[in-house]
């Protein structure tokens, strides 16, 4: 029996709208979703806390339910109406008047930005395609919502409405209700998911309910339903931001030995030190994931109370685990956080000033910024400059530390880099549980980091070891991680979203940089993309508000817009990424199948993806194309593609590629900046690095890809003895052109001599006309004759061979 109001009102927060799936499909007929809630719930426990939070969360049911005055139903009542931004007079169910049961979610990127679209997601379940939003015809969804109500059912026979098993039914609502609307009303926009709106009513009754605690008011009555006008003013939250420094250094600096898997392990290192340090703050604070508001890049955003405890709670935690980076790590990591409380009427944007709900994230942002810029103490100074060196004077060959190394594999380096050697081959298994474990094992470790200042252990393992070690051992878990999967019955279980696809070789391992390069079509060479979304950070705090609407212009601004915005970003990097990358659509040479890369890193709005040269292209053109139609053009992605040899420093690869991106953000075409790639790299003119090969996404795919590199492509389709050497002429005479004039007389030479034999085949003719014709008026208009150089680049590209490379690098060295 549940004893925690806390946990209470979490669990039935979760469930008390789960009576809308069933009324929209098609279950129940003239009864409130609260009744057939309660009903259905019923089949799954008998807790009356529960089931009231479930069966009285609306106004009019409450006055009339004679409930006691503690009763948790008015702390989720309260919590509803915040997340919701408005007490609704018509429950749906009982009434249609204003409802439509087959209304479908709309896309929350709809009026983002000053959109004004109309697309939608058909209801079903997280699945292994991505659910584009589109413009679909009105119909009946009852036999969707019949597929989310059985599939939901099923899960939740396999978990224990308790404590333990909060997130499992978290994991469970995320699976089947993401793509649910909150609300069906005709006067409201659809764009808020079920998922969503459950997922921010419980995390604020949990808040609500130890902030009252904390203050003994424990008549919940009196003080939520009575005086609820004025609970909306009270500083009952906080919003805390955390923010890692250092992880560009600590992921990059390492040699080239082992590069890849040491890249993949130590980005994953980062990902679950994120989710653990947010986990340890949640259990500080009495609160569940669901309170977890956003996670990814080295960033996450949580919703507390407002009480001394949890600001101490607060303040501890990030003390004792930057402690302990710091004796791991020196000075390469360290968590920087920011607490600004905040009232119910702020969340919603319904004060005096209208800023109000960006005024939150602003604050937080700037105590981050203050924190970084006084990260230690002395006496932190003192003992990073007392750090014990090895004494022979030897470094790690991978990351360069000089203390606890290690015989390993023929090299000498340090226990963390030999870990993260170990566990790479784990991190791309599908069915790998990773167990924060209170001691450490014989079999490889991570090390982590408790609130309270000790350390804990990450261990993979499968998931019957990990159920097995639960039944047999459960005092020696503290969590379990698992990826991209939900499953049933796992308590103590998260679910992590996870960019982990990955080429493999013979061994299940993943391939090395120089195994991936001789995956390319022509050079054998690595590919290197980074890319991110451009204004991410506006677009959250300032991307609902109606810039030019005559009044209310903040009237979209609200926590549940913003967590379903945010929580959209994350499954697209972090899990459609995989599909993109497992069943692609474009290609630059005509191969098929998947692609032959590695995500490094795909988080909450950037990524690092490394491969076959060709491949790596290929699939930034996909990404691009799906993230435009996943957000309906609202937001946009810049980003740096560079090519190198396999045994390049990483280092390097990551700093080159980095500027490449920071180039493309500053681009502009046609009055727009940002939404570019840039490629290659930086070359000299007039004395200054120019970045000669950067394009809107727009013009490198319709202009260089689809008209020049196509154009190319074909001819050479065609047969005829045409080579490299032709396009090696054709492209010094295009890059002098504009200097010397006469080079375009010399291009016309170049190609009348090269015009195919009177008995060549007609088709050659045919494709040798189209290409002479168009490369005469390319190479007069700078804009096209740039455009033509980097097409004729790529196809280069795609056509050398070792033997080649080999002479071309010896006429470079000479």
């Amino acid at each position: 029996m549940l004893r925690d109001i806390v946990q209470t009102v979490s669990l039935g927060a979760l469930l008390h709208d789960i009576g809308k799936v069933l009324h929209r499909a098609g279950n129940v007929d003239g009864r409130a979703h609260s009744i057939s809630g309660t009903g259905y719930i019923q089949q799954f426990t008998e807790e009356k806390g529960i089931l009231d939070c479930i069966r009285y969360h609306h106004r009019q049911e409450l006055i009339d339910a004679h409930l006691p005055d503690d009763s948790p139903a008015y702390i989720v009542y309260i919590a509803d109406n915040i997340a919701s931004g408005a007490d609704r007079r018509e429950n749906e169910g009982e009434t249609t008047g204003g409802f439509d049961k087959n209304r479908p979610l709309a896309s929350v990127f709809n009026l983002l930005n000053n959109n004004n679209g109309r697309a939608v997601h058909r209801p079903a379940e997280i699945a292994d395609t991505i659910n584009y939003p589109e413009i679909i015809s009105p119909q009946n969804l009852s036999s969707d919502y019949n597929k989310i109500l059985s599939g939901f059912s099923n899960g939740l026979s396999g978990i224990y409405l308790q404590p333990e098993y909060i997130n499992s039914l978290l994991d469970l609502c995320e699976a089947y209700l993401s793509y649910v609307p909150s609300s069906t009303y005709r006067g409201q926009v659809s764009d808020v998911s079920l998922f969503d709106h459950l997922k921010i009513t419980a995390a604020l009754a949990a808040c609500i309910a130890l902030y009252l605690e904390d203050r003994a008011r424990l008549n919940y009555r009196a003080e939520l339903f009575e005086k609820e006008r004025d609970f909306f003013t009270e500083k009952a939250f906080c919003l805390l931001s955390i923010d890692i420094s250092g992880i560009q250094q600590f992921i990059y600096t390492i040699s080239s030995k082992g590069a890849l898997r040491a890249l993949r392990s130590r980005s994953f290192y980062l990902e679950v030190l994120l989710e653990n340090t947010v986990d340890e703050i949640l259990y500080a604070c009495r609160v569940s994931r669901a309170n977890l508001l956003y996670t990814g890049g080295g960033h996450a955003y949580i919703l507390l109370p407002n009480t001394d405890e949890v600001q101490h709670q607060t303040r501890q935690a990030f003390l004792h685990i930057n402690q302990k980076l710091m004796e791991h790590f020196g000075s390469s990591l360290f968590i920087a956080y920011g607490l600004q409380t905040c009232s119910a009427n702020e969340l919603i944007s319904k004060t005096d000033d209208p800023e109000s709900y960006s005024n939150i994230f602003r604050s937080v942002s700037a105590q981050i910024s203050s924190m970084k810029l006084r990260r230690y103490s002395p006496d932190d100074i003192r003992r990073l400059n007392a750090t014990s060196t090895d004494k022979e004077g030897r470094e790690c060959s991978i990351c360069g530390a000089s203390a606890r190394l290690k015989e390993y594999a023929e090299s000498m380096i340090c226990e963390t880099c030999a870990a993260f050697a170990e566990i790479s081959r784990d991190l791309i298994k599908p069915d790998c549980v990773f167990t924060v474990l209170k001691e450490q094992t014989d079999s490889v470790n991570l090390p982590l980091f408790s609130a309270y200042g000790h350390e804990v252990f990450l261990q993979a393992m499968t998931e019957d070891e990990a159920r097995r070690l639960l039944k047999e051992n459960p005092d020696k878990v503290v969590r379990l991680y698992s990826k991209n999967m939900y499953r049933t019955g796992l308590r103590l279980a998260t679910k992590l979203w996870m960019g982990d696809f990955a080429a493999r070789n013979h061994e299940g391992g993943l391939k090395t940089f120089v195994e991936l390069s001789k995956e390319s079509e022509g050079i054998d060479r690595i590919g290197v993309l980074r890319a991110d979304v451009d204004n991410l950070g506006t677009a959250f705090v300032r991307g609902f508000i109606r810039e030019g609407a005559l009044k209310d212009k903040y009237r979209y601004v609200t926590i549940s817009r913003t967590a379903t915005l945010s929580r959209s970003l994350s499954i697209f990097f972090k899990y459609y990424m995989n599909l993109l990358l497992d069943k692609p659509a474009y290609s630059l040479t005509g191969r098929q199948g998947r692609r032959k890369v590695v995500i490094v890193y795909s988080g909450g709005d950037d990524m690092f993806i490394v491969g076959a040269w060709d491949q790596v292209l290929s699939a930034a053109v996909d990404i691009r194309k799906a993230f435009s139609r996943y957000t309906d053009g609202t937001l946009t992605l810049s980003a740096g593609f560079a090519i190198f040899d396999a045994k390049y420093p990483i280092s390097r690869m990551a700093k080159e590629t980095e500027e490449l991106e920071r180039r493309a953000k500053h681009h502009q075409d046609a009055g727009n900046q940002k939404n570019a790639i840039s490629l290659f790299g930086l070359e000299i003119d007039n004395g200054l690095l120019t970045d000669r090969h950067t394009y809107s996404w727009d013009t490198f795919e319709n202009k260089v890809l689809g008209e020049k590199y196509a154009t190319i492509r074909d001819l050479f389709a065609a047969g005829g003895d045409y080579g490299n050497a032709f396009l090696y002429n054709i492209l010094y005479l295009l890059r002098e052109a504009d200097e010397d004039k006469i080079n375009i007389a010399r291009l016309a030479y170049l190609l009348t001599r090269r015009e195919p034999a009177r008995n060549a085949p007609d088709a050659l003719k045919e494709a040798y006309k189209a290409f002479t014709t168009r490369l005469y008026r390319w190479a007069a208009e700078p804009e096209d004759r740039r455009q033509l150089i980097t097409a004729i680049l790529l196809y280069i590209y795609t056509m050398r061979d070792e033997k080649e490379e080999r002479v071309n690098d010896q006429d470079t060295d000479s």
